[in-house]
């Protein structure tokens, strides 16, 4: 008789972590399916489920520990163990502190599917403050600072029966992986047809088709389009008059400043007609409940990516949060923060001071994130808040800047942890130098990826149907959720390889002294570790096993008062109110920076038409598409042959002037490099502009350099900007969507004029 259990799991094929049932047959799984009970998936399943088994033990996966034994990118190796690899990496990050200083060590991750406390702990220790570069920086973070500065949380947002309109805003659930997300919007839409969709898109997407209006703009000017938004809204006294006064700060600031973006200026910038602007605005603010979901698009847009997003915040806040159906915010749940639990002053302000950027990109570094911090402790009583130790994500353009320079300090290792750098930084041949230039590279992966290529070690990684899985803790920091939820480790891991934390207390073992290991790493495994997180909630992490435990949450913990003081707590903000005129950046800034602004993309007909002269097609690069995962998953012999080849899309129209055809090889071309992807004809982009694929490599090709893998043949990010001064100036963050490009077909051409 077989030995057969069903296991309860998370799936991490993406971030939206969904509930499946795993049955194993004497040791092996044999059947992967939706768990209906699971309150995320209620049962559902995207196509990334279907071909976890064949990822699971793929011939291209990594099984063990390989050190470099030849030139970096000679595809030579030795297989080693985990002590002896750990023991020289440990030895290799003393040697860098002794030379340079701890500082002189980075790191670079993805998407955050995977636990991530351990990686703070660890750079806390060795004391370098450069712990977070790559998909932190870019992606979502920027929101988070700029809602927390705003709110004094993250602005999550929330379906309900009660929604009346939902705006897209540069975000299209059915292609960008998150399911659970797009499966509740067809329930609601489903169920309340009256409700009201607009998108804010350049292109068509399967939303878009369907919305009640489609506002298509200039990629960039997402800032100037919320601040005619409120121009509307404020001069027709459409918000929320009571909430604005009760709880807001600097309201007649922003009344000032959104009159210089009349719905007909606006359009002249957006190409947005002014009809359309007036009735998206109104409709958004008459229409309530309303919200809107956080979109990635404005988070990428380099030089004025955090003025756009304050925009969009202020948006939320005009029509007032914390209703239901509406934007609420997020309260941190009761999760102890092991990332810098029992370490205050482990990481001393004189080192965090040294975090690249933090001198001239304050708002995205330590110095905004300790007044975000101190700010929130009055109203969330927290040790996350209490003891942090803020230091955040740094500027991958100022690390590209001293890995080549030198300036203001020599980087010359990097920790690399489930991340392609040359799939999520910009300027793909800038990442290439720089990773040849290092004396240490470090991987730990699922696959010889380019970047393991060039590396020194290699580390095998667990995925997540061998590791225990925990949704909700946000890395035992402060939870959007206000749910922990654990999968089971459905087996343990194949061959040698290590789950996240076994990964960062094997490196933490090889580098720390043997008290200071005991002393921070005393937890065995990672469900040790996450019981003890979670020994607030009065759980075990295995208690938690498709039974989510729901964190206090209070709709409106912002009037709550100190039960010993009888204070009103208010907004977790300096003012204690919305800052609609943020403090914050006013005091890092100057009052110039408190309310919004628009400013044109560091590239465009406008701000450089003698560029757009020669490159007249505005690239808006990195749209998503199934069933890959940003770079993942091009090796599963079922995803290629569904999607085998790199697309863009163009209009037409416009392709006809070029002489382009449908499927075409064609050449994406800017100032700074090119790259090959397929022409898809599409009427419903505009024509001015051309939105290409990201995340291509080719497994398939040769490992040894110059080739890894083929990380430039069809890469956007060979065509994208990483420059410093092209960064927004509040935050350093880089372009990773817009450019002045063209396109032209591709002959048939030698290797070698791919990295022309």
């Amino acid at each position: 008789m077989s030995d057969v259990e069903v296991k309860k799991a998370l799936c991490f094929g993406c971030h939206s972590n969904c509930g499946i049932l795993a049955t194993v047959e004497d040791g092996k799984i044999t059947k992967l399916e939706g768990d209906p009970q699971c309150p995320i998936n209620q049962g559902k399943v995207c196509e990334r489920v279907g071909f976890q088994l064949e990822w699971l033990d793929h011939p291209k996966r990594l099984n063990y520990p390989m050190k470099r034994v030849g030139e970096r990118g000679s595809g030579k190796w030795e297989r080693i163990s985990w002590d002896q690899a750990c023991k020289e990496i440990g030895e290799k990050l003393h040697q860098l502190a002794d030379e340079v200083g701890p500082e002189t060590v980075v790191f670079s991750h993805g998407t955050g599917r995977s636990d991530e406390w351990y990686i703070s702990r660890f750079f806390n220790l060795y004391g370098s403050p450069n712990e977070s570069m790559g998909g932190a920086e870019m992606c979502w973070c920027p929101t988070y600072t700029i809602e927390s500065t705003t709110f004094g949380q993250f602005a999550a947002t929330s379906t309900a029966p009660s929604t009346q309109c939902v705006v897209f805003w540069g975000r299209n659930p059915s292609a960008c992986g998150d399911f659970p997300e797009h499966w509740g919007y067809e329930q609601l839409f489903g169920a309340n047809p009256n409700a009201k969709m607009i998108v804010v898109d350049p292109r068509c997407t399967e939303y878009a088709a369907r919305a009640d209006l489609w506002l298509r703009l200039r990629p960039g000017t997402d800032g100037a389009l919320a601040m005619g938004w409120m121009n509307v809204i404020i001069n027709e006294e459409l918000y929320d008059k009571e909430f604005v006064s009760t709880w807001t700060y600097g309201f007649d600031q922003l009344k000032e400043a959104v009159q210089a973006y009349p719905p007909e200026k606006v359009e002249e910038i957006t190409w947005v007609p002014a009809d359309k602007i007036r009735a998206a605005a109104r409709m958004y603010a008459t229409i309530r409940p309303c919200f809107m979901p956080w979109g990635l698009p404005t988070d990428t847009i380099g030089r004025n990516m955090a003025q756009a997003n304050r925009a969009k915040a202020l948006l939320k806040a005009l029509v007032g949060v914390n209703m239901m159906g509406q934007t609420y915010l997020a309260p941190p749940n009761d999760v102890r923060p092991l990332a810098e639990l029992e370490m205050p002053g482990i990481l001393p302000k004189s080192q965090r001071e040294k975090q690249l950027g933090a001198d001239r990109f304050p708002f995205h570094s330590w110095p905004s994130y300790q007044k975000i911090s101190d700010a929130q402790s009055r109203v969330f009583h927290h040790p996350y808040f209490l003891n942090q130790d803020a230091t955040c994500a740094q500027n991958w353009s100022v690390v590209s800047q001293a890995i080549k320079t030198g300036k203001p300090y020599p980087v010359k290792g990097m920790i690399c942890f489930a991340s392609n750098p040359f799939s999520n930084l910009s300027n793909s041949k800038d990442v290439y130098d720089c990773l040849k230039r290092l004396d240490l590279l470090v991987t730990h992966e699922y696959t010889m990826t380019p970047c393991a290529m060039l590396s020194d070690y290699v580390l095998p990684a667990a995925g997540w149907l061998e590791r225990v899985q925990v949704w909700g803790t946000n890395g035992g920091g402060p939870a959007i959720s206000g749910v922990a939820l654990t999968g089971d480790q459905v087996i343990e891991p194949l061959y040698e390889r290590r789950d996240n934390y076994a990964f960062w207390r094997s490196l933490a073992e090889g580098t720390f002294d043997e008290e200071t290991f005991a002393k921070y790493w005393p937890w065995e495994d990672s469900e040790e570790a996450n019981d003890f997180m979670l020994e607030p909630l009065n759980v075990k992490s295995a208690d938690t096993v498709g039974r989510p435990v729901f964190c206090p949450s209070p709709d409106k913990w912002h009037e709550l008062t100190d039960p010993q003081t009888g204070e009103l707590f208010g907004f977790g903000t300096p003012t204690g109110k919305v800052e609609i005129a943020s403090t914050i950046l006013e005091d890092l800034f100057g009052p110039e920076e408190a309310v919004p602004y628009y400013e044109e993309p560091f590239e465009s007909p406008v701000s450089t038409p003698d560029i757009a002269a020669e490159f007249p097609l505005i690239l808006t690069a990195g749209s998503r598409f199934m069933p890959y995962y940003h770079s993942e998953y091009r090796q599963v012999e079922g995803c290629r042959e569904r999607y085998p080849d790199p697309y863009f899309q163009i209009h037409p129209e416009t392709a006809a002037e070029l002489g382009i055809g449908d499927g075409m090889w064609c050449w994406i071309e800017t100032l700074r490099g090119r790259c090959m992807q397929r022409a898809k004809l599409d009427a419903g982009i505009l024509p001015q502009v051309i939105s290409a694929q990201h995340g291509w490599w080719f497994p398939e090709l040769p490992e040894e350099d110059p080739w890894l893998g083929g990380w430039f043949m069809s890469n956007i990010n060979m065509c994208t900007d990483n420059e410093v001064e092209n960064c927004c100036k509040l935050t350093g963050v880089y372009n990773m969507k817009l450019a002045q490009c063209k396109v032209y077909k591709a002959a048939p051409a030698p290797f070698n004029t791919f990295t022309k």
